[in-house]
């Protein structure tokens, strides 16, 4: 078996240089530090809790995985994408015991990439009997831009899923970054978004992540996003719909400059005075709307994160 690969960490500019290239996004993301956090929301159903279980970038590794209703893979399963190593994770994750098991490519994934097999031949190439068509995929379910409503009981949980990020090298389902792939694509009603890469702004290593994706799960508001590709990212965070998380949302879409920053002041001081008076009535946040966002990369043997909605 294939050893996983190692986590990329480029060089890190000064925090002059930060402030520099990008002055709005650098001051939003620290009052977005700042912020007073949501609490982990509880299930939505306390007699039916449906436990979904979050990996990605496993790149040919087979990781001990808890047990659970619904396992998410966010893609990079293979290290080079070739036959061989996608059925080795495929005959895994179906051997693996969750009730439904839904995954997404990743951009290592070549093989499942018709366009960048026809592109790049030279790369990675169908022969006979191991080509896309020859995968034995089990019962899982592989989302390409399409979704998927699974029920549980008496429950029933509406997940898309797509494996494009925005282009860094020459690798599979890679978009030029100022292309807009997202606006319009996250079905309404959609519970939880899988994707191979994160919206910018969360859990992405400083700004690496997708702004229109961003733009898309602000307008949809889906109860969770699982993604990966960023290594170093691997975390939970919840993101609220508040003043203060759409002034930071915004900039970090590239919808608002210096002027939003100064108005997320305003909207930080009135989360807090809020967080106050939520604490004096002895109140919870549980009823503020918020997205869980889960980079579930396992590279580094992080542990696997585990979501009850």
């Amino acid at each position: 078996m294939a050893a996983p690969l190692a986590t990329w960490k480029p060089p890190q500019p000064s925090v002059w240089q930060q402030f520099r290239r990008e002055p709005a996004a650098f001051l939003a993301r620290w009052l977005h530090r700042c912020r007073p956090r949501l609490s982990i929301s509880p299930p939505a159903e306390a007699s039916n809790p449906i436990t979904v279980v979050c990996i990605s970038d496993t790149h040919q590794s087979q990781p001990t995985v808890p047990d659970g209703d619904l396992l998410l893979h966010a893609g990079d399963l293979s290290n080079y994408g070739s036959f061989e190593e996608l059925q080795a994770q495929l005959d895994w994750l179906a051997s693996l015991p969750h009730r439904h098991k839904v995954l997404i490519a990743g951009n290592h994934d070549r093989l499942l990439d018709p366009e960048y097999v026809a592109r790049f031949p030279d790369r990675i190439c169908e022969t006979e009997g191991r080509s896309r068509a020859d995968l034995d995929w089990h019962d899982l379910v592989y989302l390409n831009c399409t979704s998927r409503t699974l029920e549980f009981g008496h429950r029933r949980v509406n997940i898309f899923g797509s494996p494009w990020t925005p282009q860094f090298g020459t690798f599979a389902f890679q978009y030029p970054p100022i292309r807009d792939v997202w606006t319009g694509a996250v079905p309404q009603g959609t519970d939880i978004v899988l994707t191979h890469g994160p919206p910018r702004g969360y859990l992405d290593l400083g700004g690496k992540g997708c702004p229109h994706l961003l733009r898309e799960v602000a307008k949809t508001r889906p109860q969770a996003v699982v993604f990966g590709h960023i290594h170093a990212g691997h975390g939970q965070e919840e993101a609220g719909f508040r003043g203060v998380d759409t002034c930071y949302q915004r900039v970090m879409a590239g919808n608002g400059g210096l002027a939003t920053v100064f108005a997320m002041v305003a909207w930080l001081l009135g989360a807090w005075v809020m967080k106050l008076l939520y604490s004096v009535l002895g109140k919870g946040d549980n009823s503020l709307p918020r997205t869980t966002m889960i980079n579930a990369s396992l590279v580094e043997s992080e542990p696997v994160i585990v979501l009850v909605i």
